[in-house]
């Protein structure tokens, strides 16, 4: 099975130490929304963002937007092989559930996770399909990888091993049950701490030139599901 963890996504609610700044409210007002409840969106608070500490790694919301619309829905989530996390800077895990679908809206997506930021899951009642989870980054991987001594974990980033399509189809497993953990960066600049790196087993690098989170996201779906046979066994299946 893939596990997808978003690492370190840019994605938060606006700080309450810019909530007073005049862009910021001029945007609330549009939006009918209180200061606090508004996702923080380069787009909009650019001028405003640069108040905050690293700020350039932050309000990137449309990173996560095109990354799970790229995951979701996909032939290896509906054959049940998928599962999907997000991890925000602060620390704290979203777990996004497979059969979750997305709006195709991107200022839909926004209310959503203006949603789930302030109530902790998406919906507030009922079966949740984006909740909080109250583990941190290494317990996440532990938990995917238990009671598998063969399972794979990757952080695909800049600067890791040069790994072409064929090496990586090489590298991923055949067998289906064996766990197969991947990081994906969801931020715009800067990198990853040397905590997060050192957790995952490997790191690689999918091409000579950077590539946005939905790229790798892509490239990797499609590779895994060559490799366990997924593509060929919903096509022999009809």
């Amino acid at each position: 099975m893939l596990h997808i963890i978003l690492l370190d996504c840019a994605l938060e609610l606006v700080p309450r130490e810019i909530t007073s700044l005049k862009q910021i409210q001029k945007h609330a007002n549009r939006r009918g929304k209180k200061t606090n409840e508004l996702l923080l969106d380069q787009t909009h608070h650019g001028q405003s963002m640069t108040k905050l500490s690293d700020y350039e790694r932050r309000g990137r919301p449309d990173i996560i937007f095109l990354s799970l619309l790229s995951i979701l829905e996909t032939p290896l989530c509906k054959e049940g092989l998928l599962s999907v996390h997000l991890h925000l800077q602060d620390g704290q895990i979203i777990e996004v559930q497979p059969d979750v679908r997305l709006p195709r809206n991107y200022d839909r997506f926004v209310g959503l996770m203006e949603q789930l930021l302030l109530k902790g899951r998406v919906p507030p009642t009922g079966d949740p399909l984006l909740h909080f989870s109250d583990v941190s980054l290494g317990d996440l991987i532990s938990k995917l990888r238990e009671g598998s001594s063969n399972a794979k974990t990757l952080l695909a980033i800049e600067g890791g091993q040069k790994t072409s399509v064929e090496n990586l189809r090489r590298l991923l497993p055949q067998d289906p049950t064996v766990p197969v953990i991947v990081g994906i960066g969801a931020f715009p600049h800067g990198d990853l701490s040397e905590e997060t790196i050192e957790i995952f087993d490997a790191s690689i690098e999918l091409d000579k030139d950077v590539m946005m989170a939905w790229q790798v996201c892509a490239e990797l779906l499609w590779v895994y599901s060559l490799s366990v046979g997924v593509v060929k066994t919903r096509y022999s299946a009809t």
